[in-house]
């Protein structure tokens, strides 16, 4: 049977399993020869690291190939040398497939391929907990130089297999690193540790291995990431080791040990009192190596976030060359940006900076506490995805990954996982977030183009909104939603009932972005609706109320229950515009912001926090016109981040992640308000720009779009704004000058 209908047949098993993911949609994979496989009996065994190995001849090919997959997690090298790490996330059920060339890598003779792969088989929100398994095999051109668990293959002939070993110098019973992430890390090693991945003659006691199930197999899509290696710039007192900036990857150290001695290293993003405190969001960072005399290189399995590194030694040894591989999205060095003042290039170099630790393979909210995908986050930094990749590659798989299970396992039916790929077998879940989803949708379309995508998800939209129904009360509004009702990080979050007027904002916008996408308008006018009795109810006539409270079968307003983020979700969401409440919106301009942290003004109204009552108000301030007052705040509420970590923040102080894939969208604020590209749709190859009245003399960038880009370049000189600008052919251009300058193209 040739390859053509070898992949036929997986294709067509692969589409029964599908339902609501059409052909149109999906990137299938398949392997020639290799099938899935674990040790034998220890599928879901808790915290099980197995070596698998091959052995290959080297040869002058280019195209040398090892594919794989695997559950949990892989880490593969070629005679030693770190190759790769993975694989990328996909929804239940589904793994996708990793290709690396190797052929650059190979020697003459005998080359080892050695993979490690940890099964954690645990809740988290990081991997989903599904049975362990690796399926992997390296190829030259059509033919198969190793595989695992071949022993039936398809033309008849022998190659070689994969070997296994479990890995039990890893510490197996060990607290997981967070709530939200799997097992930590913990080692007992002799010298030689990891020679198995360079002599076939060092010591692996292999292990039975058998086959598993059948696996649905979907292409990896996002660009691998880049590995490359930082090392520290600064020691610190009491052994700390202090990094550029906050950063993301493995953790790796050479050790010389003289007598059997113990290794732990403690790390965080900042320092307490100048010392670390590996509790500070709820983690356990610390891994411990258990030493016998020789020399190692040692690097952490999983990544990890920090700027500040702790080595504790007890024995005789020496620690030195401390370094982190990073694991970071490798698709943003065709992106740049910067103006003559470097407090906002500053801002710009962290919000990069958050972005590529965040933006991996999905949009995860922090690279250390969950790495998670979360909802709503996503929303804002799909934006920045865009300006900085110039593709939706990562937003499409992690929408592809809520479109690929039938169902949501432990939740209702027709709501929607608060992150996934993630297990929530508490049954927990936010349906604020739920909403974002469809919000996100609407904007996917503009970038994507992918109709198809739109039209897959039709369903889950469709039963999203029919869970919402039964909330509904006699005024259509949400009443006593269930589980996680979340507004933002503020006091917003203690007003979520019984009707919560945040909640209901997002609502209608839901219904109106549904029924656009889906040519539905009576959901539109049901959206107006909402929006008219929100007014009516929640408006005090001078703030909006964020929630009502049902007494004795009557709705009660909570009058003094007000929130700064309740007036920036009024203006975001549609229900307010500075001509239908002026008053309020004067207010908002003139006596809020960062300001009133000194000024104290109107103390009864609780302030918002990062996220994500400070982004609506950056929006709401774009959206109009106050771009000068926009880049200042920005200074205001970000520089000091930058400063602190070179990254961005989940609230405004240090409490929580000082590293959040949201804050990354202040770079999308940047192209947009300051540089000026205001709206860019390479589907329909249209630019807007708009110059805005601001007090930065000079700027310039380049943001990618497909494999060209759109550069722009402007200086402000006396009375007049000279600019150039470059697009790709076929574009039109639309352009509005807000600055009172003479425009004049150069």
């Amino acid at each position: 049977m040739n390859c053509f209908f070898q992949k036929l047949i997986v294709l067509t098993l692969l589409i029964s399993n599908l339902n609501t993911l059409s052909y149109a949609q999906i990137q299938e994979e398949s392997f020639l020869k290799a099938v899935p496989v674990w040790a034998g009996g220890r599928q879901v065994e808790k915290n099980l690291t197995v070596s698998f190995r091959a052995v290959i001849p080297g040869n002058n090919a280019s195209d040398v190939l090892l594919r794989l997959t695997a559950s949990s997690d892989y880490r593969a090298f070629v005679n030693g040398q770190f190759l790769g790490h993975g694989p990328c996330v996909a929804g239940f059920g589904y793994y996708r497939v990793d290709e690396h060339n190797i052929s650059k890598l190979l020697q003459p003779g005998d080359n080892i391929i050695a993979i490690e792969v940890a099964g954690y088989n645990i809740d988290n929100y990081y991997l989903l907990n599904q049975p362990s398994f690796l399926q992997a095999e390296i190829t030259s051109g059509s033919k198969v130089l190793a595989a695992t668990d071949s022993r039936y293959p398809v033309t008849g002939e022998s190659i070689p297999l994969f070997e296994a070993a479990v890995m039990n110098q890893r510490v197996q019973d060990v607290p997981k690193y967070s709530f939200q992430r799997p097992h930590m890390e913990a080692y007992k090693f002799s010298a030689g540790y990891n020679a198995w991945t360079t002599d076939l003659k060092a010591e692996f006691n292999r292990t039975h291995l058998e086959r598993t199930e059948t696996k649905n197999l979907i292409g990896r899509r996002v660009k691998y990431p880049d590995y490359t290696v930082r090392r520290y710039t600064e020691a610190v007192s009491d052994g700390i080791y202090k990094f550029e900036c906050n950063t993301t990857g493995f953790i790796g150290a050479s050790v010389q040990v003289n007598k059997p001695s113990r290794v732990t290293f403690t790390w965080d993003e900042i320092l307490m009192e100048g010392d670390v405190n590996i509790r500070r969001l709820g983690c356990n960072s610390v891994i411990t190596y258990e030493l016998q005399p020789g020399k190692y290189v040692l690097e952490s399995f999983e990544p990890y976030t920090l700027q500040y590194l702790k080595v504790q030694t007890e024995g005789d040894c020496a620690v030195s060359d401390f370094f982190i591989r990073q694991y970071v999205n490798s698709d943003v060095s065709r992106a740049s940006f910067s103006c003559n003042d470097e407090k906002l290039n500053k801002i710009y170099e962290a919000a990069v900076e958050t972005f590529k630790q965040n933006a991996l393979d999905i949009f995860m909210d922090c690279p250390q506490r969950e790495r998670a995908g979360w909802l709503c986050d996503s929303y804002f930094t799909a934006r920045v995805a865009f300006n900085l990749s110039g593709n939706t590659l990562i937003e499409t798989n992690f929408l592809e990954n809520y479109l690929l299970p039938d169902k949501m396992r432990y939740i209702p039916d027709g709501m929607l996982q608060m992150c996934y790929p993630s297990d929530h077998s508490n049954g927990n879940f936010i349906p604020n977030w739920a909403m974002w989803f469809v919000l996100e949708l609407e904007e996917y379309r503009q970038r994507s183009g992918n109709q198809q995508m739109i039209r897959d998800l039709q369903p889950k939209v469709m039963a999203l909104l029919d869970y919402f129904k039964r909330y509904e009360n006699e005024d259509g509004l949400l009443e006593k939603l269930e589980k996680w009702i979340f507004v933002e990080w503020s006091k917003a979050n203690e007003f979520v009932q019984d009707v919560n007027y945040p909640t209901n904002m997002l609502y209608a916008k839901t219904l109106e972005v549904a029924g656009k996408l889906y040519q539905q308008p009576a959901l539109v006018s049901k959206a107006e609706k909402i929006r008219e009795v929100i007014r009516k109810q929640s408006f005090d006539g001078t703030f909006f109320i964020d929630h009502a409270v049902r007494e004795i079968g009557k709705l009660v307003l909570r009058k003094n229950d007000r929130t700064e983020t309740c007036q920036y979700y009024a203006f975001f969401l549609g229900i307010a515009t500075p001509e239908s409440h002026p008053g309020l919106w004067k207010i908002l301009l003139n006596d809020f912001g960062p300001k009133r942290k000194t000024t104290k003004a109107y103390e009864e109204i609780y302030p918002s926090n990062a996220f994500i009552g400070n982004y609506l108000r950056l929006e709401m301030l774009s959206r109009y016109g106050q771009v000068r007052q926009l880049l200042n705040e920005s200074i205001d509420e970000y520089l000091y981040m930058a400063n602190i970590t070179g990254t961005l923040w989940e609230n405004t102080t240090t409490v929580a992640s000082c590293n959040h894939g949201f804050a990354s969208h202040v770079a999308h604020v940047f192209y947009r308000d300051m540089l000026g590209l205001n709206y860019i749709d390479s589907q329909k190859k249209q630019l807007n720009v708009v110059f805005n009245d601001t007090d930065v003399k000079t700027c310039k960038g380049t943001v990618p779009v497909g494999d060209q880009q759109i550069s722009m370049q402007w200086e402000k000189k006396g009375k007049r704004l000279n600019y150039q600008l470059s697009v790709p052919d076929g574009y039109t251009v639309d352009i509005k000058n807000n600055t009172g300058l003479k425009l004049v193209a150069l």
